[in-house]
């Protein structure tokens, strides 16, 4: 139960800065939106999203970001970038979008950006040095890099996938 109340305040407070940028792009022609919905299997064994407040260990959350364009104007330049919340993982490949765009990962809580596959030069039990890729679970926040404009009017969808620990 103390887990289930620490992931809904941490996933809580993810929307909570979503929602301070949201309300600070809404002043211009961009409006931005995140959602979040546990990923459920129905009796015909094909995946549902249910929207919900709470998330227990083991489950899997699809966060969905929609971007408007609510000016008359096309905007471009355009930086999507999506937390992994504290208490959960992003599950690799599950980042998705339609958008012509640059995919980047963060692993040091979105101070730098990079492109996957993330990796690192270690020493290994050897005392050499060799290089290894950092896991998926390790990422703290995507980027999509738009490489398109977002014509007036204009809609756009990202979505990616993390587990609850």
């Amino acid at each position: 139960m103390l887990k289930k109340m620490l992931f809904t305040l941490t996933f809580l407070g993810a929307l909570g800065t979503t929602v301070a940028v949201a309300a600070k792009q809404s002043q211009g022609p961009l409006v931005s939106e995140m959602m979040a919905f546990v990923v459920k299997t129905n009796q015909q064994g094909k995946e549902v999203l249910k929207s919900s407040k709470l998330a227990e260990p083991g489950q899997v959350i699809e966060y969905q970001l929609v971007y408007k364009n609510t000016g008359q104007k096309a905007l471009s330049g355009l930086a999507v970038t999506g937390p992994i919340p504290g208490n959960t993982s992003y599950l690799g490949k599950t980042a998705s979008t339609q958008i012509p765009s640059n995919f980047l990962v963060s692993i040091d809580g979105g101070k730098t950006y990079e492109k996957t596959p993330v990796t690192r030069q270690v020493k290994n039990n050897a005392g050499k040095m060799e290089t290894v890729v950092v896991a998926a679970e390790k990422y703290t926040h995507l980027r999509w890099r738009v490489s398109n404009s977002l014509k007036a009017g204009g809609k756009q969808l990202y979505t990616y996938r993390v587990k609850v620990k």
